[in-house]
């Protein structure tokens, strides 16, 4: 596989799934949940033991084949942001399209279809031009000399960029030798020495008072509600497992959802039936 070659096609097929599915917006951050929902069926859910942070699949609903997409939501919200876009590049057949563009012969196997999605998904949520464009305002903005970078300075701003698109320490790690900002070599001293770097990334995720390390624990599928109703009324669906499903996603009796509201119209305490 010519990784250099492959990853020339990833921003024009970025460019292309932009254009097709009217994502104006360069940085996506939490917004990438919506544009997920439009596509597949997600559900999110927490695991606490799940070291995974979510997965693709694709199921048969009656005659059709749907996607579907598992967001752990045990996981941090930058966690569950990357993980939002890597998902959304397997619905969306991001890597056979790369794959294609790029000449490659024989299958793509599993282990290059995920290295191209993760490329994928970096530079959906942090486009090359805009990351660098505001990894040079922090670093102006602090007053820093780019060119002498205390180690201690340079992690402080890769935490402003993590804020800025939502997104953990490893994918910008990773984004600021893709990008060019610093070398491979640099790189992997950042990463050979994470026991002190990461540390000072919570440090300094609590100082700026973000929500990055945020675990929302969400139980939801969009829809659900409405889904367990027309099962409830249709009779298809055996009460045990749409009991064992409001239990699950901690949804109380929707039959008691439909109360009428009686308001006065005098000025006194409106009433609820």
């Amino acid at each position: 596989m010519d990784w250099g070659k492959i990853i020339q096609f990833i921003p024009g097929v970025i460019k292309k799934v932009r254009t097709d599915y009217v994502l104006n917006n360069m940085i996506i951050k939490d917004d990438i949940f919506g544009i997920l929902e439009r596509h597949c069926t997600v559900i999110y859910y927490p695991m606490e033991d799940e070291e995974n942070c979510g997965f693709h699949t694709k199921r048969f609903v009656k005659d059709r084949l749907e996607d579907f997409v598992y967001i752990n939501t045990a996981k941090t919200i930058a966690d569950q942001v990357f993980t939002a876009a890597h998902e959304l590049g397997h619905v969306w057949g991001v890597a056979s399209r790369v794959w294609e563009q790029a000449g490659e012969q024989g299958a793509l196997e599993s282990w290059a279809e995920e290295r191209i999605i993760n490329r994928f998904a970096a530079e959906l949520l942090m486009p090359a031009q805009e990351f660098r464009k505001t990894f040079r305002a922090h670093v102006e903005n602090l007053s820093l000399d780019p060119t002498e970078l205390q180690l201690v300075d340079f992690i402080w701003v890769m935490v402003l960029q993590m804020n800025d698109y939502m997104v953990p320490y490893e994918a910008v790690r990773r984004r600021v030798i893709e990008t060019g900002i610093i070398s491979p070599e640099l790189g992997s001293i950042l990463l050979k020495n994470e026991q002190f770097i990461l540390p000072l990334v919570v440090t300094f995720s609590k100082d700026q008072n973000t929500i990055l390390d945020t675990v929302t624990g969400k139980k939801t599928v969009p829809g659900l509600r409405n889904l367990i109703e027309m099962a409830e009324k249709g009779g298809k669906v055996s009460p045990y497992t749409i009991c064992r499903t409001k239990m699950d996603f901690n949804i109380g009796d929707i039959n008691k959802t439909n109360e009428t509201v009686e308001i006065s119209i005098d000025g006194g305490n409106d009433g609820e039936n």
